[in-house]
């Protein structure tokens, strides 16, 4: 006979905040998402460089 799971399986996302967890779900709901999907998204979104438009950088004459 198999063991019983003690502990329920992670979703593979490290431990959040609790206004990462709001702003999740919040988005999950506005964008037809998962939580855990939204998670991953907004978590990828900090991660990346910003990067500046080439038009906004001034001229030296």
């Amino acid at each position: 006979m198999a063991k019983k799971k003690d502990r329920q399986a992670s979703s593979g996302i490290a431990e959040a905040s609790p206004a990462e967890i709001h702003e999740a779900a919040y988005f999950a709901r506005k964008c037809g998402l998962t939580r855990d999907e939204a998670l991953r998204m907004i978590r990828e979104a900090h991660a990346s460089p910003v990067l500046k438009p080439a038009g906004s950088e001034k001229r030296k004459h």
